[in-house]
């Protein structure tokens, strides 16, 4: 018999982690595994396609109010600001109390934490029973919290994975002392069946997706857009929801971009599909990154990439010059003219194109998920470990 899954999640609404998380518990049913989410937040329908033998188990009925006291704050409204301050430090404990809760009671099969603080609790409180797997789904930016975190207190954990080889490296050197815990490379996958398909462009448009945060770098996008249009009139369509919406918008107006940047708001998730097959090709300029399954995403539908070479993330997947092109971290000017170039050179694109279909094979379902199933499984077969 196989083991039964456990996968915690903060909540199932958009997001890359989100949408990892389905992709990988959909695959793992569809391989005979009992999978179970352990969600903290139900925040609605969840917003990628689930497959029904997937169970989900809320474990709370609350809702964080990061907005709401925030507004509080932003308005000098003592009373509101009690109020929701009050209110958030019940709903961080209930959501420590809540997990500590479960990974007691599991005593047997499998338990992938999905965050940082996650997997602390589940090396603090999961069962001896149980086979414990850490992931990390970012950067560790060196975050002295989180070194600390790893170096003190995964001492349980049996595999902890990384994105990318060269966080897994620099993670394994920080938990040498720790021999108990190995270290794996674990990139994140595309989903199977998902269509794969050279790139015809339909529209004259460019996509970016992403929550609407500052670590995603909109604003700069913004800035460096300006050139872009003026010369070639192609519009940026920034796909996704988020905190940053009023920010954007005025630099959007600031810029004088109200014809060359579209703010979409979020969508479902056929549609940004939609929206990537008929874009001449995929913009990232996020400030910190892990592994960007949404540029893998865009790369199966025939598009290439241009990003910022960040420290980790976008040159784990883009090959500079064949699929995509990197540019200098913040660099507005190189990335507006290697925009304008493959807005101009419809040869160019086209040979990129072909060669980002290619690069996303490389994360295809089939090459991961056997790594998982020996992760899952207890099989000592995979590289790098510690001690």
């Amino acid at each position: 018999m196989k083991n039964k899954i456990y996968i915690t999640s903060l909540h199932l609404m958009h997001g890359g982690v989100e949408m990892a998380i389905t992709a990988l518990s959909n695959a793992l049913v569809r391989r005979g595994y009992e999978v179970e989410i352990l969600c903290t937040y139900n925040l609605g329908t969840p917003a990628y396609p689930l497959d029904s033998r997937v169970q989900v188990r809320y474990l709370t009925q609350v809702r964080p109010n990061r907005e709401e006291f925030k507004q509080a704050v932003q308005q000098k409204n003592i009373p509101g600001i009690i109020r929701e301050g009050l209110y958030a430090v019940r709903v961080l404990r209930l959501k420590k109390q809540v997990l500590i809760e479960q990974f007691r009671k599991i005593r047997s099969g499998v338990i992938i934490s999905t965050r940082n603080e996650d997997s602390v609790l589940l090396s603090h409180y999961g069962n001896a029973g149980v086979r414990k797997i850490a992931q990390l789904h970012h950067d560790h930016c060196f975050d002295k919290k989180l070194l600390q975190d790893f170096k003190k207190h995964y001492k349980n954990i049996d595999i902890f994975t990384l994105l990318t080889d060269q966080l897994q490296e620099e993670v394994a050197e920080m938990m040498k002392n720790n021999h108990h815990t190995k270290c794996v490379t674990m990139p994140n996958f595309l989903p199977a069946g998902e269509e794969k398909a050279p790139n015809v462009t339909a529209e004259n448009q460019v996509v970016a997706v992403g929550r609407l945060h500052p670590v995603k770098g909109f604003l700069r996008l913004i800035r460096l857009w300006k050139p872009v249009f003026e010369q070639t009139g192609t519009v940026l369509k920034i796909i996704g929801g988020g905190e940053q919406q009023e920010e954007l918008e005025k630099e959007i107006a600031a810029q004088g971009l109200e014809d060359g940047v579209i703010l979409t708001g979020s969508m479902e998730h056929d549609r940004v599909l939609e929206e990537m097959k008929k874009s001449i090709f995929y913009a990232m300029t996020s400030h910190s990154e892990g592994l960007p399954f949404v540029m893998i995403e865009a790369m199966s539908q025939g598009l290439p990439a241009i990003a910022y070479d960040v420290r980790v993330g976008p040159k784990a997947v883009i090959e500079d010059g064949k699929n995509g092109f990197l540019t200098a971290e913040d660099d507005e000017k190189a990335f507006a003219e290697k925009a304008v170039l493959l807005i101009k050179d419809p040869e160019k694109r086209a040979q990129m194109s072909s060669a980002a279909l290619k690069r996303a094979n490389d994360f295809s379902e089939e090459t991961v998920i056997a790594k998982w199933e020996a992760l899952i499984d207890g099989k000592d077969d995979l590289r790098a470990e510690n001690g």
